[in-house]
């Protein structure tokens, strides 16, 4: 049995070598999120399956792209686990916390970075609850490959790494993908 489900937002900023005048606020856009039925699992499991299948759908992109694939980097992850986590905690939805910090100040607190870098926000909520990590993974990886910022950073030949981190309680999901045009050292 399929479900569907809709309510989408999500935003994109590319950050180069230094800050610009930023913040592109995400937008509300329809869509059905067609979830297979299957195993129920905890909230915790279910983020981390969506994390696991963001990157892997990523690089499934970048390869039908005939683009290299990008690696995972435990920095990236823990900085984007960080995002999703704050906006789910502060409900936001923004490449900026409240206090202005952005995907550079957050990632400065695990490696110091002096490369391009991108990050793509996607949130998803569903009042029957989300139970399909690789729907939703695909319909986040649909959408931003539909928008030309998300897309820029999906498939930007300056890439090299990709951590991927989502934050949920089974009802809505926020995730965050964090992109280096640099092999950054890992954890």
């Amino acid at each position: 049995m399929k479900f569907r489900y809709s309510i989408l937002i999500f935003s994109f900023v590319f950050f180069p070598h230094s800050p610009p005048a930023w913040s592109q606020m995400g937008k509300q856009i329809p869509f059905q999120l067609e979830q297979k039925e299957g195993e129920k699992l905890s909230p915790q499991a279910l983020n981390q399956a969506v994390e696991q299948a963001l990157m892997e759908q990523t690089n499934a992109l970048r390869a039908k792209k005939k683009l290299a694939e990008l690696n995972f980097n435990g920095f990236l992850q823990k900085a984007a686990r960080d995002h999703s986590l704050d906006m789910v905690k502060r409900r936001y939805l923004s490449h900026f916390s409240p206090e202005g910090k952005n995907v550079l100040d957050r990632l400065g607190r695990y490696v110091k970075v002096q490369t391009d870098v991108g990050e793509n926000l996607h949130t998803i909520a569903s009042p029957r609850g989300l139970s399909d990590p690789q729907a939703i993974a695909a319909q986040m990886i649909k959408d931003w490959e539909g928008s030309p910022s998300h897309r820029k950073n999906l498939l930007g030949k300056q890439f090299y790494q990709v951590g991927a981190g989502c934050e949920g309680d089974g009802m809505q999901i926020y995730c965050t993908e964090v992109f280096s045009g640099a092999n950054l050292p890992g954890d």
